[in-house]
């Protein structure tokens, strides 16, 4: 997985030359991982935690009849969804790190001289990179877990701004709201309710 990141990062950033913009951000997940065991005699949990986000991606209009706010983004995701809870038995903590690409159609609905707001919504796919989990002191490997591992689907709706800089540069800032449709083979079904947040710049890029 480590050796195909770079090819992946190369191929959009070629790509993205002959886009309208390129944007990277940086940001937390404040994430809610439910887990609930087939057994009826096991608690439902609830856990929350912390984690970092990164985004590196590109824009193009999206030329859809004469609605020419909308634009199409696409974007390479890497996510930590980390949780930690304790319950009446046990402690539990998970530490994850996803690899993804996400998919959305911004609307601006906002533009000011140097401010623009869009509305947005999309979707997510991603597969875990790395993982444990901690059950008091045992530490269980979750890359290869058919609970955490396969693919991940999760629909992304949001809000997006970006601030004025440059010619070609801006600051941006985004608010994004998740759920995870399947987590692998998930008989235990786990989910994961994120709220991401992300700060980072936009640059437009001419066309060739």
């Amino acid at each position: 997985m480590k050796k195909i990141v770079p090819h992946i990062l190369f191929f959009l950033l070629t790509f993205s030359t002959y886009s309208q913009g390129v944007f990277f951000n940086l940001g937390k997940n404040f994430s809610t991982l439910t887990y609930k065991n087939n057994s009826s005699f096991t608690e439902k949990l609830k856990v929350n935690g912390v984690g970092d986000a990164y985004e590196l991606g590109y824009t193009d209009v999206l030329k859809y009849k004469n609605f020419k706010d909308l634009k199409y983004t696409g974007s390479i995701t890497i996510n930590d969804y980390n949780t930690i809870a304790e319950s009446a038995v046990n402690r539990l903590e998970w530490k994850t790190t996803y690899l993804g690409v996400q998919s959305t159609v911004d609307y601006q609905f906002y533009d000011s001289f140097c401010f623009f707001l869009s509305a947005r919504a999309g979707l997510s796919l991603s597969t875990i990179l790395r993982g444990k989990q901690v059950v008091d002191n045992s530490v269980f490997n979750l890359a290869g877990n058919g609970e955490f591992s396969g693919l991940v689907i999760q629909p992304v709706i949001g809000v997006y701004a970006k601030y004025y800089l440059s010619k070609n540069g801006y600051l941006s800032a985004g608010l994004n709201l998740s759920k995870s449709v399947k987590l692998g083979n998930n008989p235990d079904n786990v989910s994961i309710n994120n709220t991401q947040i992300l700060f980072g710049g936009y640059f437009d890029l001419i066309k060739r």
